[in-house]
């Protein structure tokens, strides 16, 4: 490869990324201030919530969903059960 090619690639990723950055920066702006299963509030300044809580972002929708910690692992373990539901039953 040439390195005019090289360095035009290397453009387009960052061309990329900041679109893509971009994005996700204007939907944070549309992050609620609560979860959306149990409505606890949320606080966007709080370190411990920022990385303890689950978003969502649906791109088609522009929507971005909130839950808190035991929301997120209530529906988790619910999938789980749900999965190993269907591979009781596959296997019958």
């Amino acid at each position: 490869m040439g390195s005019n090619f090289k360095r035009r690639l290397k453009r387009q990723k960052i061309k990329t990324a900041k679109k893509e950055l971009a994005t996700k920066v204007s939907l944070f702006g549309q992050l609620e201030d609560e979860c959306l299963v149990c409505t606890k509030p949320f606080n966007k300044k709080d370190k411990e919530q920022v990385t303890s809580w689950s978003v969502v972002v649906k791109k088609e929708e522009k929507k971005v969903n909130l839950y808190c910690p035991d929301c997120w692992n209530k529906a988790v373990g619910i999938i789980d059960d749900f999965k190993k539901h269907l591979e009781k039953k596959n296997d019958h």
